[in-house]
């Protein structure tokens, strides 16, 4: 019998019935489809940057609690809309002309899942959006290319996010794509035009599609609850909020780089807000881990946040709260501190809010290292208190109802 056939609760006691009899084993990628949908052109400080919410209303309260979200999620490449699509589909930094004369130079996620599984072109999909993103089905690479690629479907007017909304559901109810990217093109023009109201109530409305995405994929029979839907955005905006200096990007300003990232789906941990630095290029490598393909040209990282992947990662994980001892103690000016939080990932067993601060030796903070909910494990960060006094100081750890402070010393 399989566990898909049985109830929820009967198959969670049949799962740690199998963890006491065979430790060690992989626990079942429960993801058959992945869905990418990229809001155009739309920086963090309108995204999870806004402590309002103001502009993502529905991913923010709906979509959030039921997934991870990355908070220093960053493109490091070209803050154009072609390099940074392209960028997310092969795992590489991508310096392409932005125009669509170009395709991307290495092999993108969809080449090696039809190399590698055999799955068509019709199970794998760019919904559009804009026209000329119609280089990201397949790469220029020559061990690749054409023969390998993904189907497209364009749209009737590149810049509509309604009609890119329709094409999306076409390509679902028609194909039930294994892999897909989605683009939501508005936004990115409405900042062009240099109207503020224009580009967030664009924001607005790829906000209300993005959760109308998600509906959509658990209404349809074969994506129901065996899809991962990853939302980002391919670049940002200058950092100027209400004059026409937000209408343009393409720099290395921290309103193109910084961008958002979310994560839900039915390997993915919920309500989880991870702080760690993440990049464009970490998407196809967990693409390829959720999906079971290799990335071998990707240059990024799983987003190991994002994927539950064995037993061995439930089993090892800390039974409690600990803080460990900084190292090196004494220390000048950078030390590691340490610390673990217990029990069992997932969103059925829970998470924690965890806070760790250093204060000074009269008790007021002076550096804030985690504010944050914790899937449980082990932990570190750095310490730097280059702009410190020489002295004593203390670190303290609180999670739910445990509280915990260590000394430290800096010797400079």
């Amino acid at each position: 019998m399989s566990l898909d056939s049985v109830e929820p609760a009967m198959k969670k006691t049949c799962l740690l019935f199998l963890i006491l009899l065979l430790p060690g084993i992989l626990v079942a990628q429960q993801t058959r489809h992945v869905v990418i949908v990229v809001m155009d052109g739309i920086r963090y400080s309108e995204t999870f940057g806004d402590t309002a919410h103001s502009y993502i209303p529905r991913i923010w309260s709906t979509l959030r609690p039921k997934g991870v979200i990355y908070t220093s999620y960053r493109n490091e490449g070209l803050t154009e809309t072609n390099p940074g699509h392209s960028t997310i589909v092969t795992g590489t930094w991508q310096y392409i002309a932005n125009d669509g004369s170009v395709r991307p130079t290495s092999p993108t996620m969809f080449e090696y899942y039809r190399f590698q599984k055999g799955t068509t072109a019709n199970e794998n999909f760019v919904v559009l959006g804009k026209t000329k993103l119609g280089i990201l089905t397949y790469s220029a690479n020559s061990n690749y290319g054409s023969s390998y690629g993904a189907s497209v479907k364009y749209s009737s007017s590149q810049y509509s996010d309604p009609i890119a909304w329709e094409n999306f559901k076409m390509v679902v109810t028609s194909f039930h794509p294994r892999l897909m990217i989605v683009n939501l093109p508005a936004s990115d023009n409405a900042g062009h035009s240099g109207i503020w109201s224009a580009y967030t109530s664009a924001i607005r409305d790829a906000d209300s599609l993005v959760n109308e995405i998600w509906t959509y994929i658990q209404a349809d029979p074969a994506l129901a609850g065996n899809t991962t839907m990853i939302v980002s955005n391919d670049h940002g905006r200058h950092l100027d909020s209400v004059s026409t200096g937000f209408k343009d990007h393409g720099d290395g300003c921290e309103g193109c780089r910084h961008i958002m990232l979310l994560v839900v789906g039915p390997d993915t941990p919920a309500g989880i807000v991870d702080s760690t630095a993440a990049q464009q290029v970490d998407i196809a490598p967990t693409v390829g881990k959720l999906l079971g393909f290799t990335v071998p040209t990707a240059i990024g990282k799983v987003l190991a946040s994002a994927v539950v992947t064995s037993v061995d990662e439930q089993l090892n994980l800390p039974h409690q709260v600990e803080l460990y001892q900084n190292y090196p103690n004494p220390f000048n000016p950078v030390t590691v501190i340490e610390y673990a939080v217990g029990g069992n990932r997932g969103q059925e067993l829970g998470t924690s809010d965890v806070r760790l601060v250093v204060c000074d030796i009269l008790g007021r903070d002076v550096a804030v290292l985690v504010n944050e909910r914790k899937v449980p494990g082990s932990y570190e960060v750095k310490f730097d208190a280059s702009g410190l006094p020489s002295g004593v100081y203390f670190y303290r750890l609180t999670a739910g109802d445990f509280a915990q402070t260590r000394k430290l010393l800096l010797v400079k």
